[in-house]
């Protein structure tokens, strides 16, 4: 019998020396005795970070001097000896076969990139009601990795991801001006060497943002780095992403409002259906919904307008790792 690929799991971090114990533990639960390293790419963290992520054993700490969550993977990339990588972020909690699954799916599928959906760890009605948000159609959009269940399939883009080193050598790593869309920028690249596929055995779990204004950051971040990506690759862009700035128009049309009152109508029936299940969350659904669309809408123009791409530049370290 053949040995079983070795894997480097990589890390960027930044200042997150809240979430990384639970994360670092998870990694090292791992049932998948060949496990090499795990690598965490530092952007210069200011708290404990770095100091933690050293006491763990088989992790090994180098220095993202960019700042940013697809530089630090860049950085970590080449310095992986594993004949696999998996990529795992801060805020992700991996089931004890998470490996196992990452490795089995890529054997079976033959697939340049292999990932599972993004399930939401919350504690509080707060974040139960922002991650409904996330999860619901109205809210995210029908993307294959934001539902859970179904069989095994190729996608466009997936949480996270594992691939092959030889794979992401070849594909030139992920590219750092779209920010924190690098993952569907690297997956849609990936469609030509092999693609994408989504393996629901492949489980994690990300621990929910709190807060309306930390999810207005994240998601202008979104519609930023999706526009950087659509400027680069056009043909990356889908109907579902054009949903946000068709209403804004509509919103500043003649039309304006059966335009607002049909939004209204979407959005206040959307939480009645959340209120039925979890009426301590539907509140904070029913505001998280529209500051979603408005922050990635935003994002999404200023992503159009700013500067032009420039594959290798540096992204503001706090824009997405915080």
């Amino acid at each position: 019998m053949a040995p079983r690929p070795s894997v480097s799991v990589i890390m960027p971090v930044l200042n997150e020396e809240r979430l990384l114990r639970p994360c670092l533990d998870a990694v090292g639960a791992q049932r998948y005795e060949e496990i090499a390293e795990i690598i965490v790419a530092d952007g210069g963290s200011t708290d404990g970070t770095r100091e933690l992520a050293e006491s763990y054993p088989k992790v090994r700490v180098v220095d993202n001097p960019r700042g940013n969550r697809p530089a630090g993977l860049n950085v970590a990339i080449p310095e992986a000896r594993g004949d696999i990588i998996v990529r795992v972020d801060a805020r992700t909690r991996i089931e004890p076969d998470y490996v196992c699954c990452c490795v089995e799916a890529l054997t079976e599928s033959d697939a340049a990139i292999v990932g599972g959906p993004m399930r939401y760890l919350t504690e509080t009605p707060r974040q139960r009601g922002i991650a409904a948000a996330m999860l619901s159609r109205v809210g995210a959009g029908p993307a294959a990795f934001r539902r859970l269940g179904g069989e095994p399939r190729y996608v466009d883009t997936v949480y996270l991801g594992a691939f092959r080193t030889e794979v992401i050598d070849r594909l030139g790593g992920y590219d750092e001006w779209s920010g924190g869309n690098e993952d569907a920028e690297l997956a849609f690249r990936a469609q030509g060497a092999g693609g994408v596929y989504l393996d629901p055995r492949i489980r994690s779990v990300y621990v929910v943002r709190e807060g309306l204004r930390p999810l207005a950051r994240q998601f202008f971040r979104y519609g930023r780095n999706r526009a950087r990506t659509v400027r680069k690759h056009p043909a990356s862009l889908s109907v579902r992403q054009l949903v946000v700035p068709a209403l804004a128009v509509g919103l500043v049309s003649p039309w304006r409002r059966p335009v607002l009152l049909a939004y209204l109508a979407v959005i206040l029936g959307r939480t009645a259906l959340e209120a039925v299940r979890d009426p301590a969350a539907a509140p904070v659904m029913m505001a998280a919904l529209p500051t979603m669309h408005a922050s990635w809408g935003a994002g999404f123009v200023r992503g159009l307008l700013g500067p032009g791409a420039s594959p290798r530049a540096a992204v503001p370290p706090t824009d997405d790792l915080a």
